[in-house]
């Protein structure tokens, strides 16, 4: 079984007690946002049996009896569940923010891949996951599903920034006892990068140059993103000042980033080669080139599926610095990384 915290702000079916959630967005608004967790089994990990948090407020006696408070917020309550087990794990949360064509199951079956995947029994650190799922189509209808999934992608941006900020609202209201000392990074896949995008810009207008340094590692992955994203303060240009590191993985045969550059009228994609001016990024953003590793059907989803590419994330989030990793060549005229096979 493996364990997967949520925030969506997807419709929930049905509205009282819902067992999914849907296509469209919350009947309360766009920005509106319910959270919970979901343990998720199966071989393929496609089972799933959630727990939602209520809608308006729950108990809990603890807080009542330390702060005079007879109840808190349902956002409150899953937040007090993760700051839980990173204290008594000592392990840091990975937030993860899926791409387009997803269902909020297939979203589940993804963050619960990547909590495997960064699990210590696979090499990794071990780590909580918390997945935002927007409401993606989850259709394989290539033109419709696209266009509607980015102007969806693009209106969940400030629900992410929402919960951000509400996450560092609870962070900086935490006591002493209560601080765990670990760090929380966040994965964008695909379309997900995009939803990312609205978030720093929302985050943005509401702390213009204040914005909280929530993330320890960012991690961009086949981003379905422009390749001049890092050069505009209305793109990504922001994001690098909310994180520690910013690490850009992308992969020039993946099929999808061609269909997005050619059909869809979208410039050159940061997910396809990597920033356009790759010399001109922020010094605390690294290029990873997963080209030479990348094989098959998983050219798109090689964050979860190949190894050599989950080992270094892996090495990331255990604090390898850029030029120690041993499957990487730096390439000075591209000011890139590429990945290699083998030990």
């Amino acid at each position: 079984m493996v364990k997967v915290y949520f925030a969506t702000n997807r419709r929930p079916e049905p509205e009282q007690d819902p067992t999914d959630f849907g296509k469209g967005f919350s009947e309360a608004g766009l920005a509106s946002l319910r959270f919970g967790f979901a343990e998720v089994t199966g071989k393929k990990l496609d089972r799933y049996a959630l727990h939602v948090e209520p809608e308006k407020l729950v108990k809990d006696a603890d807080r009542r009896q330390r702060d005079g408070e007879g109840s808190i917020l349902g956002s409150t309550a899953a937040f007090d569940r993760v700051r839980k087990k990173m204290l008594e794990k000592s392990r840091d949360t990975v937030i993860f923010i899926h791409g387009y064509d997803v269902s909020f199951t297939e979203a589940l079956t993804g963050a619960a891949t990547l909590k495997r995947n960064f699990g210590v029994d696979a090499g990794g650190p071990g780590v909580n996951v918390v997945l935002f799922s927007w409401p993606s189509d989850g259709s394989m209808m290539p033109y419709v599903a696209y266009a509607s999934d980015r102007q969806d992608a693009a209106a969940s941006g400030p629900a992410f920034a929402r919960g951000f900020l509400k996450l560092a609202a609870f962070l900086r209201g935490s006591t002493p006892q209560e601080a765990c000392d670990q760090c929380i990074h966040l994965v964008a896949h695909s379309m997900g990068n995009y939803v990312l995008r609205h978030a720093v810009q929302e985050i943005d207008s509401q702390s213009p140059n204040r914005a909280p340094r929530i993330f320890d590692q960012v991690f961009l992955m086949a981003a379905d993103e422009d390749d001049d994203a890092f050069e505009h303060d209305h793109k990504l240009k922001p994001l690098p000042r909310l994180a520690k590191r910013v690490n850009v993985y992308f992969n020039n045969e993946d099929k999808a980033m061609a269909v997005s550059d050619k059909t869809k009228g979208n410039p050159d994609r940061l997910g396809d080669d990597g920033p356009r001016v790759p010399r001109g990024i922020p010094g605390k953003v690294t290029l990873i080139d997963c080209t030479p590793v990348v094989e098959g059907i998983v050219e798109h989803t090689y964050f979860l599926d190949t190894p050599a590419v989950v080992e270094d994330m892996q090495g990331v989030l255990a604090g390898t610095a850029p030029d120690m990793f041993d499957r990487r060549d730096y390439v000075p005229e591209t000011n890139r990384y590429r990945l290699k096979n083998g030990a």
